[in-house]
């Protein structure tokens, strides 16, 4: 076997490289449902005809686009960590 072939395997099998898979799927599975309630919020937004009601929403609908930023941002670092 080549060095690379080897230093392939290691890093396949270790234990930090299937943790942060592990975690990457976490979090992907988490921005996941964060992006379908923050569509279920949309959707209730355009229905609702109440402005505090409405503004309540909204700042609901800002929260998960600012939780989902953070975790697009970590997947990210994740990625580009394990390409180092």
């Amino acid at each position: 076997m080549s060095k690379s072939l080897l230093d392939k395997l290691k890093d396949f099998m270790s234990r930090d490289y299937r943790e942060q898979l592990e975690k990457r799927d976490k979090l992907k599975k988490m921005m996941s449902k964060m992006r379908k309630k923050q569509k279920q919020l949309e959707d209730e937004l355009a229905k609702e005809y109440d402005p505090l009601l409405q503004d309540e929403l909204r700042t609901k609908i800002r929260l998960l686009e600012e939780q989902r930023r953070k975790g697009l941002d970590l997947l990210k670092e994740l990625r580009e960590a394990r390409n180092r």
